[in-house]
């Protein structure tokens, strides 16, 4: 039987797995953290790779934390093993373990799809009213609708992400769960607000794409003055397409330097 340290331990490393970074790099061949915000969360993975495979990937991110909470419910019955659980699974996502020891480097993920299936799970298992997970929905689609009725184009998502992520410990406080629960809403705010912190850069230098934006094959740096890498594939193919040009416009100089018309022009005048 796991033990509660098994068992958190357990939560961090499901919640390591890079959902969003795997689809793309299984069915796109690309790296998603090279696009756009960089993030291998859903949204950006709809940017990248299109709405099915950010559908897949908010569902496998919500999904993963769900299960983990539903795990820890069947083992452990304390509220606190419970909420550290919850944490650590989107610590997990936040900053994923496997892809530090593959590359060096943590991810981008915000864990928004994480904390998602925590509510879920925590309101499945009543061990919060089902409002507290309604609330930073219902922010959330609001800071996104709105601005669409109001402007007839869509907003940046980012803000309306935050806007829902302090939302949350509100309606904790309000819904009085019990402390475990109460440090947890704040711990998962806290998370998800010191991972946006990129896109509060992004958002104060007016390059923060909004959500109707999809990309088509360009990356953007994620933080202003740090240039994102470009994968090596695509530098062999721009290496290749440029070698190519070059190659035509050479080609074309010399039919134009030996066409009848330029001979003729350069035939000696006879007296």
């Amino acid at each position: 039987m796991l033990t509660p340290a098994l068992l958190c331990l357990l939560a961090y490393l499901i919640g390591s797995v890079p959902s969003g970074y795997l689809l793309i790099r299984a069915i796109r061949k690309l790296d998603v953290r090279q696009y756009g915000s960089q993030s291998i969360g859903a949204i950006n993975v709809c940017r990248v790779g299109g709405v099915w495979l950010g559908a897949g990937t908010l569902l496998a991110d919500a999904g993963k934390a769900l299960g983990v909470i539903l795990l820890a419910r069947a083992l452990a019955s304390s509220p606190w093993v419970i909420a550290s659980v919850s944490i650590l699974v989107m610590a997990g996502h936040a900053y994923s373990l496997w892809l530090l020891l593959a590359e060096g480097r943590f991810s981008e993920g915000k864990s928004v799809a994480c904390a998602l299936g925590v509510l879920l799970g925590l309101s499945l298992l009543r061990a919060v009213p089902w409002y507290v997970a309604v609330v930073p929905v219902g922010v959330w689609l609001s800071g996104l609708i709105g601005p669409r009725l109001l402007t007839g184009r869509w907003s940046y998502i980012s803000p309306a992400t935050m806007a829902a992520t302090v939302s949350l410990p509100l309606a904790a406080f309000l819904a009085q769960p019990g402390a475990a629960y109460l440090c947890l809403s704040a711990a998962m705010a806290a998370l998800i607000l010191v991972r946006h912190k990129n896109n509060v850069r992004r958002l104060l230098a007016g390059t923060e794409p909004r959500l109707g934006d999809r990309l088509s094959g360009k990356a953007m740096p994620s933080v202003p003055g740090r240039q994102a890498s470009v994968p090596r594939s695509e530098v062999r193919r721009a290496s290749v397409q440029t070698d190519g040009n070059k190659a035509r416009r050479s080609i074309h100089h010399e039919t134009r330097r030996d066409s009848p018309r330029r001979r003729a022009h350069l035939r000696p005048v006879r007296p």
